[in-house]
């Protein structure tokens, strides 16, 4: 069957969209993965308080031995360009993405791009087509330099909702961008390497035990705080952090807190936070007793306060750091427009 696959099952285009909401019987997906939270990893949770993280005269992260001089940073660029009905009447969106992962070393303050990886992906869910089927198309599609990828059904089964199936193809396609970043991580997973994002989708990347891998998290989805520790967040001074937590039932067991970055009286409580992780493994390991080696913690969070972006232009300045901005751009300059790559899917499998 080949190219005329979409063909074949009636598919038709459609024009960019914002997400729509799930039905309102869909099961819910707020689950929280990472498991218990141990809140007296460093202190008392019940005596709580912010931790200043005081600069030593002439301290530079130059001057620091583990400094992290590496980062790692992916982006998935897509969007759904195509619906089909497959057997049984589920719809099938299909979408079409650019997806990498660049590691950037900081050289002398400079930011040079060491190593990069890009594909070209489809992602929909395929379970209800026969696979010959779906197999020729593949091939059809590696020919052109595109590689299809199979989606996991929403929930485990097929749904009738536009928007679960949507969501799922968009998961299987940000799921292996973290594949590239894991590859381009594991080419030197023993180096001091700061990683943008949680560290449990790239832990395929890294040892547990022996990785000095960083993960600074931007976006808080889920809360893993009591009463007092969100009062003492939302409190935080540029440069103070909270104290350690661990999360040790966790896919990937990691110690963590909060840092504020940067902030200022007129914005949000919430703003210029994030949130640091470490493997816990390995944190505990180079602990020489049975107290958290909150000199490293100090070092780290000196370092990132240094490394943080001054771009005003740049929206999300007052959460990031400089080198994973500049990453993000350097592998930007590297995809194809939305609108080119599209227009060429379009070409090829004449939709």
């Amino acid at each position: 069957m080949g190219l005329e696959f979409l063909r074949d099952y009636a598919a038709r285009r459609v024009a960019p969209y914002a997400p729509q909401p799930s039905l309102l019987d869909a099961p819910t997906e707020d689950v929280n993965e990472a498991g218990d939270v141990f809140l007296d990893y460093e202190m008392d949770a019940n005596a709580w308080t912010a931790q200043p993280i005081e600069t030593p005269v002439g301290w530079g992260p130059r001057t620091w031995p583990e400094c992290p001089r590496r980062f790692i940073d992916g982006k998935d660029v897509g969007q759904t360009i195509a619906w089909l009905r497959a057997p049984g009447g589920f719809p099938v969106p299909v979408r079409l993405a650019e997806i990498g992962a660049v590691s950037v070393r900081v050289v002398d303050g400079t930011c040079r791009r060491e190593f990069t990886a890009v594909d070209r992906v489809v992602s929909m869910v395929v379970e209800p087509f026969p696979w010959d089927e779906v197999e020729d198309f593949a091939t059809a599609l590696q020919r052109h330099g595109f590689r299809l990828l199979s989606a996991w059904p929403p929930q485990g089964r097929l749904s009738y909702d536009f928007e679960e199936m949507r969501k799922a193809a968009q998961n299987r396609s940000n799921t292996e961008m973290g594949s590239l970043e894991e590859a381009v991580l594991a080419r030197a997973s023993l180096e001091p390497t700061i990683v943008d994002g949680r560290l449990e989708p790239r832990a395929g990347g890294f040892d547990q035990q022996w990785s000095p891998v960083v993960g600074v998290v931007k976006t808080h989805s889920r809360n893993y705080l009591h009463a007092r520790g969100l009062q003492l967040l939302y409190d935080l001074e540029p440069g103070e952090r909270t104290p350690l937590f661990s999360l040790p039932k966790a896919k990937l067991p990691v110690v963590s807190w909060y840092l504020r970055l940067s902030g200022a009286q007129s914005t949000m409580p919430n703003w210029g936070l994030v949130r640091i992780e470490l493997p816990l493994h390995w944190f505990e390991a180079r602990a020489s007793s049975c107290s958290p080696d909150v000199e490293y913690v100090a070092h780290l969070c000196r370092t990132l306060c240094a490394y943080r972006s001054l771009d005003s232009s740049y929206a999300r300045a007052p959460v990031s750091l400089h080198p994973i901005v500049r990453a993000e751009q350097l592998l930007g300059a590297l995809f194809t427009s939305g609108s080119i790559l599209m227009q060429r899917f379009y070409r090829l499998t004449a939709l």
